[in-house]
């Protein structure tokens, strides 16, 4: 990541100068806009489907983005272990099934053949189903919930938003996982120019950057 040199004062955590977890962060902007969205009354089931494509690919996206951050201008030690880490994805997939089953997958089969494994339902609150209707304006009289579930595949039967939430989790626990073994805590503060920690006067940080401005 190149930065002016006019933010040589500048610190941002660790985390943040990895286009993988920039991505991964407007992937979790996604799960929540749809979570929000589950829950209106007013929200139509055809306005789903774009918000869930959009976040299964920036979420897809992330893990890609490791051979970006691979070859960046971050300590070598990062780079070193982003490479491991996508190494291990790619060759133990089994291992990732959540990525090559699910994120992947149904990035894919959107987007090349236009077909969803994820369909809404209705769900009541004693956890039994009824039919579907053809909108969420109608409010139901029995108290049941929309919800997303997957109707095939290896996580048939699964709460979509969940699968999209566990699917977050683990692009985040592989992301924290290299920062961690090259040494770094993807919280700790460095430099946005020299990838330093904050000098410090008689032990406090004499420099830092305000939260409102902590993504580069």
């Amino acid at each position: 990541m190149t930065v002016p040199t006019k933010y040589a004062n500048s610190y941002v955590p660790v985390k943040y100068f990895l286009s993988s977890y920039r991505a991964l962060s407007d992937g979790r902007s996604g799960i929540r806009h749809l979570d929000e969205r589950l829950a209106e009354a007013t929200f139509l089931l055809s306005e789903w489907k774009i918000i869930w494509i959009g976040t299964c690919a920036v979420l897809r996206t992330a893990i890609d983005l490791f051979r970006v951050d691979a070859k960046s201008c971050l300590s070598p030690r990062i780079r070193h272990e982003i490479t491991v880490e996508w190494n291990a994805i790619k060759y133990q997939r089994e291992d990732h099934t959540i990525f090559w089953d699910f994120l992947r997958q149904e990035r894919d089969n959107v987007i090349h053949e236009y077909q969803w494994r994820a369909y809404e339902q209705w769900i009541k609150p004693d956890g039994t189903f009824r039919a579907t209707r053809l909108s969420l304006l109608a409010l139901a009289d029995d108290d049941a919930k929309p919800v997303l579930l997957m109707k095939s595949g290896p996580f048939e039967g699964r709460n979509s938003l969940d699968l999209l939430k566990e699917g977050a989790d683990w692009v985040e626990a592989r992301i924290f996982g290299a920062i961690r073994r090259a040494g770094f805590d993807p919280e700790e503060r460095r430099g946005l120019v020299h990838f330093q920690p904050p000098p410090t006067l008689n032990g406090g940080i004499l420099s830092d950057l305000s939260d409102d401005a902590a993504q580069p």
